[in-house]
C-alpha cells in the first residue's frame, strides 16, 4: 500500500492538490474549533500537559501542511509535497495518539469517546481530503497502525486470542470500507473536475465561434447597411424608398441581435468592461430618448420625458452602457403599447444612485410572467416578435454598474425602474456633447481606409464620402504604410483581421514611425464586438473603433470625436 501511495503520488498534478487545498481551506476555521474541542473533551480523562501537547504537534502540522500546500506543484516542489504527505501523518498520528490514551483507560466513557473519535477521524479522511488520493491513504494508514497497535497494548489475556481477533477484525473492515469510500469520493471528484474543465472548454469554444461568426456576418451586414444608407439617402421615389428603409431597417435589427448575443454572452463570462467618463446624465437621458421618438411618433404614442432639476449636471458614469439599458426599455415599451404612451423619469434615488423609471400604458406584466421576463429569451408575450434579451442584458449590465432593475407593481400598463450607482463630480465641468455633423465640417479632410475586403472599402468609402472627406484605399498593412509614408492622410480606418500583416502589427509600425507619422490618428474597424474596449487594451494606442456594420450614427460620431479639434484651420469651418 505504501509503494501504491507514493507511485500515484508521484504522477499527480497541481490543479488537483489546488483542488484539494480549496477544500481544506474552506473548512480549516471549523476544523481547529472542532479540534479544539476534542481536546477540550480529552482533558477530563488525560493530564492537562499531555493533552496541550497533542493538541499542539497537531494544529502545527495541520497550519504548516495547508500553507505548502498551497499553489504547490509536487513537479517542481518535491521536497514541499513531501512535507505535506509528513503534516498530514503528523496530525493524524497527533490525533490517533490521543485516540489510543483514552482506549487504553479503564472507563467506559473515556473508551466511548474513543471510538467515536476514531469513526470522526476515518469519516474526515474518506470525505475532506479524498480529493487528493495519496494525502487520504497516508492518513488511513497511520490511522490503522495506531488503532493496531492500541488494540494489542490494551489486549487482556483474559479475553483470548479470539477476543483480540474480533477487534483486529473490526479495525481492517472499517480499514477496508473507509479505503473504498475513500476511492469512491476520488472518482467522484476527478469525474467533476473533468466535467467542470469539459464546461470551460465548450464555453471557450462558445466564445470563439461567436467571435468568428460575429465577424463572419458582420461583414455582409456591413454591405448591407452601409450600402442601404446611401441608397436610401439618394432615392426619391416613395415605394423604392420604403423598401429600401425596410431593408436596410431588417438589417440593423439583425446586427442589433447579434449585439444582444454578443453581450449576454461577455456578461455570463463576467468580462463586461466599464468605461466610466464624466458626462451629463441628464443630457445622456435626453439623447437617448430622442432616438427613439420619431419612432413613437410613427406609431401615434406619446414620449414624455421628466427630470428631476436636481439631478446633477455632471457625473461620472459609462454612458455608453447606460444608453443601452435605456434604449433596450424604450425599445420594449414601444413593443407591448398600442395606446397611449411611455413616460420616462430621471432623479436622484438615493444620494450616488440614480433611479430611471420607463412606464409604459401597454398590455402590462401577468403576475405569472413577472418572475420569468428578465431570463434570457423570454418574452412578456408569446405573440410578440423579439429575441428575448434586452431586458436581461439591461439588468445584468445594471448590476455590473452596481444598480439593479426591477418591474415596479402598478394598475395599468408596465413600470420598469432602472438604478444605476454614480459619482458625482460637481467641480469639474462637463465635456460638451458634439453638435449635429454638418458634412461640410469635414470637406477637404483626407482619410486611408485599409482592409482586406473590397466591399467593406466600399462601404466605408461611402460612408465618408456623405461627410466630404477625401478617401483613399489599401487592401493590406504593406500598402497603407507605404501610401502613409509617402503622404499621410489625417485619419487612419484600420482593419484588424487581415492576413499577413494585421491591424496590430500595421499599428505598431506605423507609432514606430518618425514623427509626425507616428502621431496620426488611428481608428480600428472590427466585426467583433468583443474588441469594443480595444482604445482601452491597445498598448499601442488604437484612438477610437468602429464596430461593423458602419452606420451614418458612428460615423459621424467618430469624425467629429477625432477630426473635430485636429484638422487644420482652414479646413475647420
Amino acid at each position: 500500500m505504501v509503494f501504491s501511495i507514493f507511485r500515484f503520488a508521484h504522477r499527480q498534478n497541481a490543479e488537483e492538490i489546488a483542488r484539494q487545498y480549496g477544500v481544506l481551506n474552506q473548512v480549516q476555521i471549523l476544523r481547529l474549533l472542532l479540534t479544539g474541542v476534542v481536546y477540550a473533551l480529552a482533558l477530563t480523562f488525560l493530564p492537562t500537559w499531555l493533552a496541550l501537547v497533542l493538541a499542539l504537534c497537531e494544529s502545527t502540522a495541520e497550519v504548516a501542511g495547508l500553507k505548502l500546500m498551497r499553489a504547490l506543484d509536487p513537479a517542481r516542489q518535491p521536497g514541499a509535497y513531501l512535507g505535506t504527505l509528513l503534516s498530514v501523518i503528523t496530525t493524524e498520528a497527533a490525533y490517533m495518539t490521543l485516540v489510543a490514551l483514552l482506549w487504553q483507560m479503564d472507563d467506559a466513557y473515556a473508551k466511548a469517546l474513543a471510538t467515536g473519535l476514531a469513526a470522526l477521524t476515518m469519516m474526515q479522511l474518506a470525505v475532506l481530503r479524498s480529493v487528493h488520493l495519496p494525502y487520504a491513504q497516508v492518513g488511513l494508514l497511520t490511522t490503522v497502525l495506531i488503532a493496531v497497535v492500541a488494540v494489542v497494548a490494551e489486549w487482556h489475556a483474559s479475553l483470548g486470542l479470539g477476543g483480540l481477533a474480533v477487534q483486529l477484525v473490526a479495525v481492517g473492515g472499517a480499514a477496508v470500507f473507509v479505503q473504498m469510500t475513500m476511492q469512491s469520493n476520488h472518482r467522484l471528484h476527478m469525474q467533476m473536475a473533468a466535467d467542470r474543465a469539459a464546461a470551460q472548454a465548450a464555453d471557450r469554444a462558445k466564445s470563439r465561434f461567436l467571435a468568428q461568426i460575429s465577424h463572419e456576418l458582420r461583414t455582409p451586414l456591413n454591405a448591407i447597411v452601409g450600402l442601404g444608407h446611401a441608397e436610401l439617402a439618394a432615392e426619391t421615389q416613395p415605394d423604392r424608398k420604403e423598401r429600401m428603409d425596410l431593408i436596410v431597417m431588417s438589417a440593423r435589427n439583425l446586427s442589433v441581435l447579434l449585439d444582444d448575443i454578443l453581450d449576454l454572452s461577455a456578461i455570463d463570462e463576467g468580462r463586461t468592461p466599464l468605461r466610466p467618463r464624466l458626462t451629463n446624465p441628464a443630457a445622456e437621458i435626453t439623447s437617448s430618448v430622442a432616438l427613439y421618438r420619431p419612432f413613437f411618433v410613427g406609431a401615434g404614442l406619446d414620449l414624455i420625458v421628466r427630470i428631476d432639476p436636481s439631478l446633477p449636471r455632471s457625473a461620472a458614469l459609462d454612458a455608453q452602457r447606460l444608453r443601452q439599458c435605456l434604449t433596450n426599455l424604450l425599445s420594449n415599451a414601444l413593443k407591448y403599447t398600442r395606446q397611449g404612451g411611455v413616460t420616462v423619469t430621471a432623479g436622484m434615488a438615493a444620494p450616488g444612485i440614480l433611479a430611471i423609471e420607463v412606464a409604459d400604458t401597454g398590455r402590462g406584466v401577468p403576475p405569472e410572467e413577472a418572475e420569468h421576463i428578465f431570463e434570457p429569451f423570454r418574452q412578456g408575450h408569446a405573440a410578440t416578435s423579439g429575441s428575448g434579451l434586452g431586458l436581461s442584458i439591461s439588468r445584468a449590465l445594471a448590476r455590473v454598474m452596481g444598480g439593479d432593475l426591477q418591474l415596479v407593481s402598478r394598475s395599468r400598463g408596465a413600470c420598469f425602474r432602472l438604478t444605476l450607482a454614480i459619482s458625482v463630480v460637481p467641480d469639474l465641468p462637463v465635456p460638451q456633447q458634439p453638435s449635429p455633423l454638418p458634412s461640410a465640417r469635414f470637406t477637404g479632410a483626407r482619410v486611408l481606409i485599409v482592409d482586406d475586403i473590397a466591399t467593406n472599402r466600399l462601404v466605408a468609402r461611402v460612408q465618408l464620402s456623405v461627410y466630404g472627406l477625401l478617401c483613399d484605399e489599401a487592401a493590406d498593412g504593406a500598402t497603407a504604410l507605404a501610401k502613409i509614408a509617402a503622404d499621410p492622410p489625417d485619419i487612419v480606418l484600420l482593419d484588424l483581421a487581415m492576413p499577413g500583416m494585421d491591424g496590430n502589427e500595421t499599428l505598431r509600425r506605423l507609432r514606430a514611425m518618425p514623427p509626425p507619422i507616428s502621431r496620426l490618428r488611428v481608428v480600428a474597424m472590427t466585426a467583433d464586438t468583443t474588441m469594443a474596449d480595444m482604445p482601452q487594451r491597445s498598448p499601442l494606442g488604437f484612438d477610437g473603433y468602429l464596430v461593423k456594420p458602419l452606420t451614418p450614427e458612428a460615423v459621424g460620431q467618430l469624425l467629429t470625436d477625432q477630426l473635430g479639434t485636429r484638422l487644420a484651420p482652414s479646413m475647420l469651418p
